[in-house]
């Protein structure tokens, strides 16, 4: 069904050129539709239809550490190559956004290139809007992406491309996005000028000049409810599996985005890295003055735990809190000590995170006067918190809300850490 809003959520129907095609006229200029959440942890891109995952991380290539290049006449290589090149990252950049334009590996290349990784400082009170990491990052993923769609078009490597991002949606957190000029001045960084990026993987070097024509932000969180009420995809409200932990729990004979336009004031807990963005939105509009940020989030209990592991297990090299979360996620059964030990120290670091979302719950049912008629919990953080929080948060649900408690929505692992750029592709995609 068709969606029938109000002006400020409407939906407009568009069409998005789903192959990234060049420019008939000069087939070296890609032209795309993108959306990006740049998160601490992790930077979750849309390009055009295709979707991408990697840490937000990057180190310098030092000389010596270089990739070997990579013949471009060997065509089977730089075919295998730009099949996997989100690991295989390494570019020079050179723009004026930018405060320290280098070469870089991107991605998971930085974890292993023996040179000391460049994470977003969690516990750092610099904004996402002033670091260089996410603009980095993201420029290098458009990069090789325009590269692998012209590769695949015309079975060469070429010297110089253009690519031109006519419409682009991306989040800040809310407390930062409040911040009087902080929205003008970023929106600056990509739209003023033209970046650029030079892709070093291949015996003839890539130089990719890169523009961005129309930029939107939206609050994290915020973004979120947006991917929770639309399809990103079909653009009508959303449906099916993301509801089905909320439709068990509750008996509910089923749920869809529509339910969530008539569910009164939705309290949004986006669990990030480095913050925890609360938004309460009614009928998918934010609510003024309850929306709100809290500067801690899961990455800064992954890197206390780090430090608690290594004093009692000083034999353990140092790691970025994105390779600690994944291993005291992985959870191979009851033999894997490794993931269990590492799991534990997590649990320990955050029930101080814990005690502050119930303490911010707390406030918004005070401001509200009760009157909230859902929760939802999203965000990579969310699955971090999951297994240890969910029995509690949901008593404390109970106990707050005596007569009517609002349905809580912990929105499952698969769909919990890209929920924001959802919405944020829906921004794109209705962005005139």
């Amino acid at each position: 069904m068709k969606p029938n809003l109000r002006q400020d959520v409407v939906i407009i129907w568009y069409s998005v050129n789903r192959k990234g095609e060049f420019d008939v006229a000069d087939n070296n200029t890609l032209h795309m539709v993108d959306a990006s959440d740049g998160g601490n942890g992790f930077m979750k891109v849309q390009l055009n239809n295709p979707r991408f995952i990697f840490p937000s991380i990057m180190s310098d290539v030092l000389p010596g550490k270089e990739l070997e290049a990579i013949d471009v006449n060997d065509i089977d290589n730089v075919k295998a190559t730009l099949a996997n090149f989100i690991d295989k990252m390494d570019v020079k950049i050179q723009s004026p956004a930018i405060r320290d334009n280098g070469r870089y590996f991107v991605g998971p290349q930085a974890s292993i290139s023996g040179t000391e990784p460049i994470n977003y400082n969690v516990k750092s009170s610099e904004g996402k809007s002033e670091s260089d990491i996410g603009l980095i990052c993201l420029f290098s993923i458009i990069s090789y992406y325009a590269l692998s769609k012209f590769f695949e078009n015309y079975n060469y490597v070429p010297a110089n491309l253009n690519v031109v991002v006519d419409k682009f949606a991306t989040a800040l957190p809310i407390d930062e996005i409040k911040i009087k000029g902080v929205q003008q001045s970023y929106a600056k960084r990509f739209a003023d000028y033209h970046h650029q990026v030079t892709i070093n993987n291949f015996s003839t070097l890539v130089h990719v000049d890169l523009s961005f024509k129309k930029v939107f932000f939206d609050p994290e969180g915020v973004a979120a409810i947006t991917g929770l009420i639309f399809d990103p995809e079909r653009l009508n409200y959303r449906q099916g599996e993301i509801f089905d932990d909320l439709v068990e729990e509750y008996a509910l004979s089923d749920f869809t985005g529509e339910d969530i336009l008539k569910a009164g004031n939705v309290l949004i807990i986006d669990i990030g890295d480095g913050t925890i963005d609360f938004a309460v939105t009614n009928k998918g509009i934010r609510v003024p003055n309850q929306n709100r940020s809290i500067l801690n989030g899961v990455g800064i209990s992954a890197e206390n735990a780090i430090d608690a592991l290594r004093q009692k297990y000083p034999v353990i090299a140092p790691m970025d809190r994105q390779t600690f979360i994944k291993i005291a996620n992985k959870n191979q059964g009851p033999n894997d000590k490794e993931s269990k030990v590492y799991k534990s120290f997590l649990d320990e670091q955050t029930s101080n995170l814990e005690r502050q979302i119930i303490e911010q719950v707390r406030d918004f049912h005070r401001a509200l006067h009760g009157q909230i008629g859902m929760i939802v919990l999203c965000g990579g953080g969310a699955n971090v918190l999951k297994n240890h929080f969910h029995d509690r948060f949901k008593g404390v649900i109970q106990n707050l809300f005596p007569f009517n408690a609002p349905y809580i929505l912990w929105v499952r692992k698969k769909y919990a850490q890209t929920l924001n750029l959802d919405g944020l592709v829906v921004r794109a995609k209705v962005m005139k």
